[in-house]
């Protein structure tokens, strides 16, 4: 039974779906979160400049011109390699909003999605080990069941072959010895249905779990839709089982 549960915790579908839930309201819960921190950045940026062309020369600062100088494009090139005119800036810009934001309000709501996921989990896993120990008390009991017809049978044989050895020597009468066939008939059908009870418990027990046991196929047809399961039983039967939902055209 425990190996079941642990099966079923890990194989279930249901518990897959609700787990990959909560790792997306993880990642959620985090980028809110970072959201909501104060916003910090760096600037920087370095320029390099090449002066070209003709350039006067004058007396002093705003004296008159004495003359013109021409600058070659490789002299550009040169400035520009060995930084004769560079031009540098930084800066730090900071930014954080003043009173309740709606990243903050974000943030909370996120945590609250998070939690709540975290809770359905918890109670998804418990409702799946409640079935799945629920499905296995039923097997349980269906064995048992099979054990106790098979003895009910087994003293029902007994019974009619002592009514019917009774008969041949004149101790019994022909209504005995039909009573104790009908007996044996009731005895075995009894049996027979509690072999077909524990066969469909098995495929319970083994559909509660989610597992490679049971496969099915949804068809599609003009009056509606039906999901054909194929379950492999203990005793090695292939049991068939047909669910639909009836469409325009009929069910």
């Amino acid at each position: 039974m425990d190996a079941a549960v642990r099966n079923a915790l890990a194989q279930r579908t249901d518990l897959a779906r609700a787990k990959q839930q909560i790792a997306i309201s993880d990642t959620n819960v985090a980028l809110a979160k970072n959201n909501v921190l104060p916003d910090v950045r760096l600037q920087a940026s370095y320029l390099t400049n090449g002066l070209g062309g003709t350039e006067l020369l004058r007396n002093g600062f705003l004296g008159p011109v004495t003359g013109q100088e021409f600058v070659a494009y490789g002299d550009v090139l040169r400035q520009l390699f060995v930084s004769n005119y560079p031009t540098w800036t930084i800066g730090v810009n900071v930014s954080y909003p003043l009173g309740r934001s709606a990243d903050e309000a974000n943030y909370a709501r996120t945590r609250l999605e998070r939690e709540q996921n975290g809770e359905r989990l918890r109670s998804a896993e418990f409702k799946v080990v409640r079935e799945v120990r629920q499905a296995g008390f039923q097997l349980e009991q269906n064995r048992q069941r099979i054990e106790t017809t098979r003895l009910a049978r087994e003293l029902s044989e007994q019974r009619l072959d002592a009514e019917q050895k009774r008969f041949e020597v004149g101790m019994s009468t022909n209504f005995n010895v039909i009573q104790a066939q009908r007996d044996l008939a009731v005895a075995r059908n009894s049996e027979l249905q509690a072999q077909l009870d524990y066969e469909q418990a098995w495929i319970n027990f083994q559909t509660v779990q989610k597992v490679g046991g049971t496969s099915a196929t949804t068809v599609t047809t003009g009056n509606g839709t039906a999901t054909v399961g194929t379950t492999t039983t203990p005793s090695g039967a292939q049991v068939t089982t047909v669910t639909g939902t009836g469409g325009p055209g009929g069910n």
